[in-house]
C-alpha cells in the first residue's frame, strides 16, 4: 500500500511539474489577412491563453509559391476571364499585393492580440528562420505539407484541423494532408469523424472543441424583454448560404411583420439584394458584435457545413435563441429542441418554420436561450488550452 501511495504521489508530481514547464509553441497559418477569420481567431485565443500563462508563440504568416499560385488559380476561377484584359489586370494586382504582403509588417486591427505573441511571415519554411520549439501546428490543409517536412528540432508536428468543404480545395488534397504522419487535434466531433473516414489512424486524432471567451461574449441585455430581431452573418462565401438566410428571413416577414433584422460583415459595403428594414453594418469589431448579440432575440445560421460554427456559438454566449441548419460542427452544442433549433441543411421550409416559431413563442425562445448560454459554458478557452497542453506533453 505505501508503495502504491509513493507511486500516485510521484506520478501527480510528475504531471504537475509538465503543466509549469514552459511551452514553445509555433503556429503556422495561410497568409496574413486583417481580415476576420474564424480559424485565425481559434489561434489567436489560443495563443492569447498561452502567453498569459507563461509559454512562448510564434504565429507564421506562410505564402508560399503553391499558396500564391492556389490563390491566383482561384481568381482565375471566379473571374471566368482567363484570357482577357481583366485577367491581366487581375494577374498585375494579384502580384502587387502580393509585394505590399511580403513587404508591410503584420498588425491586427480587428482582434486583441498579447503583445509578447511574435508574428512573423515567411515564404518558406526555412531552418534557420523558423524557431526551434517544443510543438508546431499547421493550421490548414495548405500548410501542413510544409509543416511535415520541418526538421525536428522545430518541434513535435501537429495538425489543427479546423474546417473541411469541397470547396476550400480538392477533396481527395484536403484528405491526403490528413494522412501525414502529424498528431491531428480537431476542433469538433464531427470534423474527427471526418479525418477517421478518410482513412487516417484513429490514435492519432484527438477532439478538443475549441470555445467562447466569456468575459467577452456575455449577456449584458435581458433575455426575457428583447425585440423580434434575428442577427445574421452575411457572407459572399458560398458554404456559408446567406442568400438561403436571406430567403428564410423574407418568408418570416410575411407571417411576423413587426420583424427586424441585422446582418454584419464581412463585407463594408451593404449588400444591393437587401431590402431596407434589414439593417447593414458590414465589419464589426468584437465589441460591436457583441452588441449586435445582446440586441436580438434569435440568431440565424444557414451554413451548408462549418468546422465548429463560432458566431451561433458567440450568440448563444449573448443569449440568443439559434435557429441553425445541421452543419456539422455545430452539434458539439446545438442539440435539437434542447439548446437550439435544428433543421436538415437542404430542408429549406425547416429553417423557416423553426425561426418563426421562435419569433412567435416567447416562451419557447427563454427556454432555448437559456439552455443554450448555459450549454455555451461548457466551452471555455482554459478548458481547451489546457486539454491542447496536455496532448503536445503526451507527445513531446
Amino acid at each position: 500500500m505505501f508503495w502504491c501511495i509513493l507511486s500516485f504521489c510521484y506520478e501527480h508530481y510528475l504531471v504537475r511539474l509538465k503543466e509549469d514547464v514552459i511551452v514553445k509553441i509555433t503556429f503556422v497559418l495561410p497568409p496574413f489577412s486583417n481580415y476576420p477569420s474564424g480559424g485565425f481567431k481559434v489561434v489567436y485565443e489560443y495563443a492569447n491563453y498561452l502567453v498569459r500563462n507563461g509559454n512562448e508563440v510564434t504565429i507564421i504568416y506562410l505564402c508560399t509559391r503553391e499558396i500564391q499560385r492556389y490563390m491566383w488559380s482561384q481568381e482565375l476561377t471566379r473571374s471566368g476571364y482567363s484570357h482577357t484584359l481583366l485577367a491581366l489586370f487581375r494577374w498585375l494586382r494579384h502580384h502587387l499585393d502580393l509585394l505590399k504582403y511580403n513587404i508591410k509588417k503584420p498588425k491586427l486591427n480587428w482582434y486583441g492580440l498579447h503583445k509578447d505573441v511574435k508574428l512573423v511571415k515567411l515564404s518558406s519554411l526555412e531552418a534557420d528562420r523558423v524557431p526551434d520549439a517544443d510543438a508546431i501546428f499547421a493550421t490548414a490543409w495548405q500548410t501542413a505539407l510544409r509543416v511535415n517536412e520541418c526538421p525536428r528540432d522545430k518541434g513535435a508536428k501537429f495538425y489543427l484541423v479546423m474546417d473541411f468543404a469541397p470547396w476550400l480545395g480538392d477533396k481527395h488534397e484536403i484528405e491526403q494532408t490528413w494522412h501525414l504522419p502529424l498528431k491531428k487535434v480537431t476542433i469538433s466531433s464531427w470534423l474527427a469523424e471526418l479525418v477517421r473516414q478518410s482513412g487516417a489512424p484513429d490514435e492519432d486524432t484527438k477532439v478538443i472543441p475549441i470555445a467562447v471567451n466569456h468575459d467577452r461574449f456575455r449577456v449584458t441585455n435581458s433575455i426575457l424583454k428583447r425585440p423580434k430581431r434575428v442577427v445574421m452573418m452575411y457572407s459572399p462565401t458560398a458554404y456559408k448560404r446567406s442568400g438561403l438566410g436571406l430567403s428564410t428571413l423574407l418568408k418570416c416577414k410575411a407571417a411576423v411583420p413587426n420583424l427586424e433584422a441585422t446582418f454584419f460583415g464581412p463585407g463594408r459595403d451593404r449588400p444591393a439584394e437587401l431590402p431596407s428594414w434589414i439593417k447593414y453594418y458590414g465589419e464589426v469589431s468584437e465589441r460591436q458584435l457583441v452588441e449586435l448579440y445582446n440586441a436580438a432575440s434569435i440568431y440565424l445560421c444557414s451554413s451548408a457545413l462549418e468546422g465548429f460554427a463560432l458566431p451561433p456559438a458567440e450568440a448563444m454566449a449573448c443569449g440568443c435563441a439559434v435557429a441553425t441548419t445541421d452543419c456539422g460542427g455545430n452539434r458539439d452544442y446545438a442539440q435539437h429542441e434542447k439548446t437550439a433549433l435544428v433543421s436538415d441543411p437542404d430542408d429549406f421550409e425547416a429553417l423557416v418554420h423553426n425561426t418563426i416559431r421562435l419569433l412567435s413563442d416567447d416562451e419557447l425562445r427563454v427556454r432555448i436561450a437559456l439552455a443554450g448560454r448555459e450549454r455555451m459554458m461548457d466551452f471555455t478557452w482554459e478548458k481547451s488550452a489546457q486539454q491542447l497542453i496536455a496532448f503536445i506533453h503526451h507527445y513531446h
